[in-house]
């Protein structure tokens, strides 16, 4: 299978548009939400069934989902669960990468 490398269209860093969210009101917010997964309708329809369970897009059924909420808590019982400060620690790493991804792209062009 090829793959293909998506273009970025923005000229703005990650952080411009977490600001932009941050001033709009939850009615602005739910029609930013429905036209990004308006968008997204088409590639998720063209997108074929994955044997990976995991990644698969076919609809669970309630035993599916129940199973998963069973096995989530009991990790989470476990200790095993990763805390909500560090997931957002990586999430905002990844964040500047990718803004330091697209200002080195902006610098070489």
């Amino acid at each position: 299978m090829e793959t293909k490398t998506v273009k970025r269209r923005t000229t703005h860093p990650m952080s411009y548009y977490r600001e932009m969210v941050k001033d709009m009101d939850d009615s602005q917010k739910l029609e930013l939400v429905t036209i990004l997964i308006e968008s997204v309708k088409p590639a998720v329809a063209n997108a074929k069934e994955t044997d990976d369970e995991e990644y698969s897009l076919r609809p669970f059924t309630m035993e599916e989902l129940n199973a998963r909420i069973d096995q989530a808590e009991a990790e989470i019982a476990a200790g095993l669960g990763t805390p909500h400060e560090e997931v957002m620690r990586e999430w905002d790493e990844e964040i500047e990468r990718w803004e330091q991804e697209e200002l080195e792209m902006a610098e070489a062009r």
